[in-house]
């Protein structure tokens, strides 16, 4: 499956995951955003910045309750950080969060 964005021609998954989250750009996270049927906001923006900031600086995918710390006590959400995730990225974390955010597919995710 490929993403066209850019004029590129992105490796993905067949479930949709990038292959290289080097190749990820804010317009690989509108596209797959909108395949995801969601319309990204200042705060999705904002959660897709952490999640590639702590990407970039540890090489691996920020696990959910460090997203959640960060919505919890950087954005105020406080106790409502967990449900604000999930308003964010209604079918989850690892499903849609990582994906938008160009991370490759955990490993530890089953499919079911």
């Amino acid at each position: 499956m490929a993403v066209e964005a850019r004029q590129m021609n992105l490796e993905t998954c067949n479930e949709g995951f990038l292959l290289d989250p080097l190749e990820w750009t804010p317009e690989v996270a509108e596209e797959l955003a909108r395949r995801e049927g969601i319309e990204l906001t200042e705060d999705h923006w904002k959660v897709l910045k952490f999640m590639r900031d702590f990407y970039g600086e540890h090489r691996i995918a920020a696990d959910a309750r460090f997203v959640i710390k960060y919505l919890a006590e950087d954005l105020g959400k406080g106790r409502q950080a967990r449900s604000e995730l999930y308003r964010l990225f209604p079918y989850g974390y690892m499903q849609q969060a990582c994906k938008v955010a160009g991370m490759r597919r955990p490993r530890a995710w089953s499919t079911g």
